[in-house]
């Protein structure tokens, strides 16, 4: 386990503020996401000071529901940071699960740290690839997860259905038991949905040619 301190040295802060900088020059609604990223990575390490130019961890981006970071001690992965709800994760909480709205529609909900070690399990299971455990910061503030780099573009549309279809899964876009903002991209397996299966969250590796899942919301079937 980290201590938020600990976390904070690792993490290359002229890096950070460079990314914050340039991304509120850009104005407009990308102000909003430099302060997003800005509020993940210092809330989540309690404003803890963060470590020299070259620190092993340099960030990437900040997606839907974590902050990427460099690894300069690994270069065959990314580094996710998922945290709590208030610290700028939003909706995603450590991650989404899925439940059932008001009308008894599956949606998404905020999931909890456990829950996100479980997403990232039943991902496993069901696609043959996922995150895996890197270290928790203390108090459950943070939970770092490492994924293997993969170089290459994202895949059409069509060959992800392909390869969903290929692999037991059927479409939900008609499926009345889904929010329908959520049904074009969701998928189902039995006892196990893959949602937000979209281009963004694919990559067709370079090496082989093969598709790869890196960010899909793999959850029980809310019953």
């Amino acid at each position: 386990m980290l201590s938020r301190s600990e976390l904070a040295r690792l993490i290359d802060g002229p890096a950070l503020d460079r990314e914050i900088e340039r991304l509120g020059k850009m104005g407009g609604g990308w102000i909003n996401a430099a302060t997003v990223l800005s509020r993940r990575i210092n809330w989540t390490v309690d404003w803890a000071d963060l470590g020299p130019e070259g620190s092993r961890f340099k960030v990437v981006s900040s997606r839907g529901e974590a902050v990427l970071f460099d690894d300069a001690e690994h270069a065959s992965i990314i580094v996710k940071l998922r945290g709590r709800e208030e610290n700028g994760y939003g909706s995603a909480g450590f991650g989404c699960i899925l439940t059932r709205d008001s009308h008894d529609r599956v949606a998404y909900a905020p999931g909890t740290l456990d829950q996100a070690l479980e997403r990232e399990r039943l991902s496993w299971d069901a696609l043959g690839f996922s995150c895996r455990l890197m270290d928790i910061i203390e108090e459950e503030a943070g939970l770092l997860l490492a994924q293997d780099f993969i170089e290459g573009s994202a895949p059409t549309e069509k060959e992800i259905h392909a390869y969903m279809i290929a692999h037991g899964w059927e479409w939900q876009r008609d499926s009345r038991e889904v929010s329908p903002t959520l049904a074009h991209h969701a998928w189902r397996r039995g006892d196990v949905g893959a949602f937000d299966a979209n281009e963004t969250n694919f990559i067709k590796a370079a090496a082989d040619g093969l598709i790869y899942p890196i960010d899909l919301i793999v959850w029980h079937w809310p019953q």
